[in-house]
């Protein structure tokens, strides 16, 4: 019986492996990543000389994605939105295609998924809650231009990523909401829930930019008739 249990663990792992080396295989066609950023003034700057951060998340994590057989260290970077992998020592720019269109992190739990459809920009969204809405919420990172010292008493500005205020969506199969601060704007974007949208929001003092109060409000919106 041992000898049997031996034999599929060593199974099991030759198959992993070869699901891996697989897909690092189609890797190997995909863009390497560049540690560039080309400012407008013409300069090319390594990621590590700009302050701020253009990653969500400084370090690979460990993710599924769709249509992987194993699991890759996986980060994503807002600045570019693209989804970078890690295979040994190179980093790989994951094709932006809906055959690798949902990365589910393991820790911390989330899901990140490459949205084509709809009047929203094209793009990489997490996914924070699911139903006949679905709750999208878009992190956008800016690069800002630095400057030189002027003088003594005009000391210089580094370069730097500068985080935007996320953007928020509610996506069904037939439209697109964009979410504001106004709960007017989602009450009568969904008229058929409109005095159930409101009484919620006023009752639970939920807060239209926050993403706790965000899943609370689309949760309800799904399971609410």
């Amino acid at each position: 019986m041992k000898s049997i249990i031996t034999i599929a663990i060593t199974l099991f792992t030759a198959i992993s492996m070869n699901a891996q080396a697989n897909f690092f295989n189609e890797a190997i066609r995909w863009n390497k990543f560049i540690d560039r950023v080309n400012s407008p003034k013409g300069q090319q700057l390594n990621y590590s000389d700009i302050e701020g951060d253009a990653y969500f998340g400084k370090y690979f994590i460990t993710a599924n994605i769709e249509n992987a057989t194993s699991l890759i260290k996986t980060r994503y970077n807002m600045y570019t939105d693209t989804v970078e992998l890690m295979n040994e020592q190179d980093i790989f720019e994951l094709p932006k295609s809906q055959k690798y269109s949902r990365i589910s992190f393991l820790k911390p739990t989330l899901v990140l998924t490459y949205v084509t459809t709809g009047n929203i920009p094209m793009g990489y969204y997490f996914e924070l809650a699911t139903g006949k809405y679905t709750l999208l919420k878009k992190m956008q990172v800016e690069f800002r231009e630095g400057s030189p010292a002027v003088n003594s008493f005009t000391p210089a500005i580094a370069p730097k990523f500068e985080n935007l205020k996320p953007i928020y969506y509610l996506k069904s199969d037939s439209e697109v909401i964009k979410l504001t601060k106004n709960v007017k704007d989602l009450a009568n974007a969904i008229p058929d829930k409109k005095e159930e949208i409101n009484d919620f929001v006023k009752k639970n003092n939920i807060k239209l930019n926050q993403d706790l109060d965000l899943i609370r409000l689309a949760n309800f919106i799904n399971v609410s008739k």
